[in-house]
Parts: C-alpha cells; sequence; structure tokens
C-alpha cells in the first residue's frame, strides 16, 4: 500500500471480526486500530494489504454504512470488516462477494493432496492435482462453480477469486472439522459414495462380474461390492471399514448404512 517514494498521507479506523483475525498480526486482533497509506486505494485493496483475503470478507461498513469493495478511502473513516457467519446478524447490509454456490464442490492447491482424500471419502465432488497452477485453478473454479480451499494466500487475493477459503489447520484431521463448521457440511455429507483415488461416482456391482479383480480371501470372505464408474477401483466393506468409520466419527458425523470401503 505504501512504500519509499509514496509517504503516508491518510489514515483509518480498522476493526475485523471473527477468523479474519487469522491472518493479522497479534497486536491488531480483536481490537480497533490505525492504518495508514497514501492516496485514495480502494477499501478491498486496504484490506488485502493488511493480509485478509477478500473472498473471505462479507460485509464492509465504513462509518456505519454497508459498502462495495471499490468504496475509495479518503481518511478518517471507521471501517468494520466481517466474515460470512458475522455478516448474517446485520439485516438489510448489502452482503459482498458472489452468490453461494449451490452445493459444496472444491478445488485444492497442491498443499492439500490428504485433505483431498478425506473429503471425497465424506462423498464431496473434490478436484486436485499436484501440478495445477493458480491460474488453472481459478479457471475451473469459475467454470465448475467450486470453492478454492488452499493454504497459500496469493491465489485468494487475486481478483478473478469469486468463492475460497485458506484453511488454518495443517493437520488433515483437523482440516476436515474446521471445513465441516466453517462450510456446514454435515447437511451434505454422502460417506463413501465417491472414489477416493479419482473423484468418480461410486456403483454396486455383483461379485460375478468383478471377481477377476479380486484376490481369493475376498471373494470368499464377501458379498457386497462398488465399483468406481471412472478408473473401475473396487471397493467392499473390508478391513479398513472400521478406521474409516472412527475417521466419520470423530468428525462429528454418524455412520452410514452404506458399507463400502477402499479396496
Amino acid at each position: 500500500m505504501t512504500d519509499d517514494h509514496r509517504p503516508l498521507i491518510h489514515r483509518s479506523e480498522f476493526r475485523f471480526y471473527g477468523q479474519l483475525n487469522d491472518f493479522l498480526p497479534a497486536a491488531r486482533r480483536q481490537r480497533c486500530f490505525s492504518f495508514g497509506y497514501s492516496r485514495t486505494p480502494s477499501v478491498r485493496d486496504t484490506i488485502q494489504a493488511q493480509g485478509v483475503p477478500h473472498p473471505e470478507v462479507k460485509l464492509i461498513l465504513v462509518d456505519g454504512c454497508s459498502v462495495p469493495f471499490d468504496r475509495c478511502l479518503n481518511g478518517g473513516e471507521r471501517v468494520s470488516v466481517y466474515p460470512h457467519f458475522l455478516a448474517a446478524a446485520f439485516a438489510g447490509a448489502d452482503k459482498l462477494g458472489a452468490p453461494a454456490l449451490p452445493s459444496p464442490r472444491f478445488i485444492l492447491d497442491v498443499h492439500l493432496g490428504k485433505l483431498c482424500r478425506q473429503l471425497r471419502l465424506l462423498g464431496f465432488d473434490t478436484i486436485y492435482g499436484n501440478d495445477f497452477e493458480d491460474s488453472y485453478i481459478i479457471d475451473r473454479a469459475q467454470d465448475e462453480q467450486r470453492t478454492i480451499l488452499t493454504r497459500d494466500l496469493g491465489i485468494l487475493k487475486q481478483g478473478r477469486v469469486r468463492h475460497g477459503y485458506f484453511v488454518r489447520s495443517t493437520d488433515p484431521n483437523q482440516q476436515v472439522e474446521e471445513l465441516l463448521h466453517i462450510f456446514d457440511l454435515p447437511r451434505h455429507y454422502r460417506p463413501l459414495s465417491r472414489c477416493i483415488r479419482c473423484n468418480g461416482g461410486l456403483r454396486s456391482v455383483t461379485k460375478d462380474a468383478i471377481k477377476h479383480l479380486l484376490p481369493a480371501g475376498t471373494r470368499r470372505s464377501y458379498n457386497k461390492f462398488y465399483q468406481c464408474q471412472l478408473c473401475r477401483q473396487v471397493y467392499w466393506s473390508g478391513a479398513h471399514y472400521s478406521g474409516l468409520m472412527e475417521k466419520l466419527s470423530r468428525c462429528g458425523l454418524h455412520q452410514t448404512k452404506r458399507t463400502t470401503t477402499s479396496a
């Protein structure tokens, strides 16, 4: 926002609420503070200059009035910035960002490969590749109405991003619990309905149709099977089942009647 050639000539008072404080240094969290800038930048630019990505902002009040991202600051204003869930308390205010997506569908950056497996296990349409470039992620998110999940603030600050979230935790199990709350996912989950490997849908198949793919012990012990419609991976309620159900339980989800597990 400033450099050696642009002296600070304006200051405004800022206050960030809720989880937006995660992006601020400790001295600025949960309190009002003064922020300096030059010229007359947009409120979006001043927010992102402080480390907060715009997709996580749902409401901005300047001197008590809701404003769009392109509202320019001139100095002396009081700016309050709210995340999605806290913004819901302000009836009649103009909320920011793109309209909510019809269903929770995700695309993940290179840092979240283990989270991808967890989300697919819960039945969520999740795209991941360890070679995805930022531009590809943004394009595909727009084309397929997906939310970008990332550990890279840089991608979320790009202007073309409409739906995105910075995953705070670095532990895959904690990441799942975090997303369950942030996106209210328990309403939508369908555990074991997607292929963990490729994201394809699973369908029931007879043992005869896939018996040539099964180990001898599995053919003798199990009768109910599922197969991915894309990569043809076979699943059954084998030894991994109890471990998968334990994961669901830790996430606060009840067991489903479906008894599929990864081969």
